[in-house]
């Protein structure tokens, strides 16, 4: 208990049988890489709903030219580059030079090549927005930011064509370290490509950073965009490869923002994909990510084949605040956890595929499931938080460890501190509706204070060795193992293994044993078929369809076992050192 990039994805089929109120037969795919598991049945998933958290209005993250086009209409000024200078048409609106200014507000288009040349931008007015046209530049500068956007009300660059731009200063004491820097907000957008190289940074914003369209190819030694604000996509193809982490974000007011809604974004980092990190430790953290749609895909570490550094932090998504999905597809192969959240992780639709050598998904809070898809095809543990809410959707889960653990004290795997301090039998499993599945050669469900299932449907294979249990609540007293609704089926190895305690169904802990590709059965009525995956000595089994008065029959194989519920909601047959077991035999009782 205590304890690359794109994968192919599988398609993860949430049928209407486990949706609330539903009552027809339908077949469930498990959706692991490493298994072919099928369940059917009839499901009275529950209705039960929580308070959702959603996006932000499409309006408020994105306006005045974001996705404007001015290729078409008349510039103000153009800038020419050769060699070692550049010449502004308009002297009225800037300089020429080795450092060409741009000092009012308009439309500026960008032609040529150069090196050591800058373009800055200096309006101290801040009186309307700048579109910076590059059609098809070449810039390389050895010294300075090939773009040095100091003050202005917003830059809006536009790409026409093929533009790259270079930077080799590698002082890493340079105040100006990226090639692309500003001091203020930029919206980077077009129907062309730009190609950023950078021996420090590739793109440094002060302040907020939009990316509406273009293909953007950053390549950085150091981090690949760094922003203080925001960072926000609203459309494009972006691809980051970077030797630290792919975008950071960081301020002082620990308001940061990562926001994605449209467009693909692919990130090969060194150390974390996406980092959203406090900038002041005396103050709360208030900032998050929100992962509203669009295509993000993450190989952090070199991925999840690779053992993670223990000096550095290479998880695939990191957040000092809450992490929200809301309808992005999601893929991350990673060598430390693949999303990490300092709050809470919050899924109201989407997908996720995630791979990982630490842990899937992790958080200092409450890990919610409102809906959406999450595939946890390799990791230490699976899911780990305070609370784990599954209201809807679906959860797919392998790992070598625990497969969702709530307040699981230390873990062996991770460097990180522990953020609950230690056990803590406060911690609450929920289930109240949706499709779970866990494989796992750990305990299965573990919570360290109680499990409560309401509805759904939750299969566990868990483990074929000693030690563990496919079903594991806390120890104190107070910590229960409820049932009042959907369908559990939970197999593993008899020594360890725990039966609901309380609720208002029938649960039976029984003696049956069967190996891969053997199906189990129940003549509960219900039509509920599985096929599993690994061995098994036990079996958990619980559904609406069998009340108490009753005798039933499992049935794996060849095999069978008599639950027996005439005189008690839950029986056992199963001698054990799991806590909680109930009913003849089990230990607990």
């Amino acid at each position: 208990m205590h304890k690359k990039c794109l994968a192919v994805f599988m398609a993860l089929v949430i049928s209407t049988a486990v949706c609330a109120g539903c009552s027809d037969s339908s077949t469930q795919s498990s959706a692991n890489s490493d298994t072919t598991s099928t369940v059917s049945q009839t499901s009275t998933a529950s209705n039960e709903t929580s308070a959702t958290q959603t996006s932000a209005t499409e309006n408020s993250n994105f306006a005045d030219g974001d996705y404007k086009d001015v290729t078409s209409e008349d510039v103000n000024a153009t800038i020419t580059l050769s060699g070692n200078e550049g010449t502004i048409s308009d002297t009225t609106r800037g300089s020429s030079g080795s450092e060409v200014t741009i000092t009012s507000k308009g439309t500026y288009k960008v032609t040529g090549s150069s090196e050591n040349v800058t373009i800055t931008v200096d309006d101290s007015t801040k009186s309307g927005n700048i579109y910076l046209i590059l059609d098809n530049v070449s810039m390389k500068n050895s010294s300075s930011a090939c773009i040095n956007i100091q003050s202005c009300d917003k830059v809006i660059i536009q790409c026409v064509g093929e533009n790259t731009i270079e930077c080799t200063n590698s002082d890493s004491s340079a105040k100006i370290d990226g090639a692309i820097y500003a001091k203020d907000d930029v919206t980077i957008n077009g129907e062309g490509s730009l190609n950023v190289t950078s021996s420090l940074h590739g793109i440094v914003c002060k302040n907020d950073l939009k990316i509406t369209g273009s293909k953007l190819t950053v390549n950085a030694e150091n981090i690949g965009i760094q922003a203080d604000d925001s960072v926000k996509i609203g459309g494009g193809d972006i691809e980051i490869t970077s030797g630290h982490d792919g975008i950071q974000l960081s301020n002082d007011d620990n308001t940061s923002l990562f926001y994605i809604s449209d467009g693909s974004l692919y990130i090969n980092a060194g150390y974390d994909g996406i980092s959203v990190k406090a900038g002041n430790d005396n103050a709360d953290f208030t900032g998050y990510i929100d992962l509203a749609g669009g295509t993000v895909d993450i190989l952090a570490g070199g991925g999840s084949d690779n053992s993670k550094n223990s000096d550095t932090s290479q998880k695939g998504i990191k957040c000092d605040g809450d992490i929200l999905m809301n309808g992005t597809t999601l893929t991350v192969s990673s060598a430390d956890d693949a999303v990490h959240g300092n709050a809470d992780i919050t899924v109201n639709s989407g997908s996720a595929e995630l791979s990982t050598s630490d842990d899937g998904l992790t958080a200092t809070g409450t890990v919610t499931i409102n809906d959406g898809s999450i595939n946890i095809i390799k990791s230490y543990e699976g899911i780990e938080a305070q609370a784990f809410v599954m209201n809807n959707g679906g959860v797919w889960v392998v790992s070598s460890d625990d497969g969702i653990n709530t307040a699981g004290g230390s873990d062996t795997s991770s460097n990180d501190d522990t953020p609950w301090g230690s056990t803590d039998t406060s911690a609450s499993l929920t289930i109240n509706g949706g499709y779970v599945y866990v494989n796992t050669s750990g305990d299965g469900l573990d919570s360290n204070g109680s499990i409560y299932i309401t509805g759904g449907t939750t299969i566990v294979e868990g483990p074929t060795t000693s030690g563990n249990g496919a079903l594991d609540k806390g120890d104190s007293n107070g910590c229960v193992a409820s049932i009042t609704g959907g369908t559990v089926l939970a197999l593993g190895t008899s020594d360890m293994a725990v039966n609901f305690d309380t609720g208002t169904q029938c649960s039976a802990l029984v003696n049956i044993s069967g190996e891969s590709g053997t199906e189990i059965s129940v003549d509960d009525g219900s039509g509920f078929t599985f096929t599993a995956t690994k061995n098994f000595s036990c079996a958990v089994y619980s559904s609406p369809n069998m009340t108490q008065g009753n005798s039933y029959t499992l049935t794996a194989g060849s095999n069978t076992a008599t639950m027996d519920f005439t005189s008690d909601l839950y029986y056992s047959d199963v001698q054990s050192m799991g806590m909680g077991g109930r009913g003849p035999g089990g230990f607990g009782r």
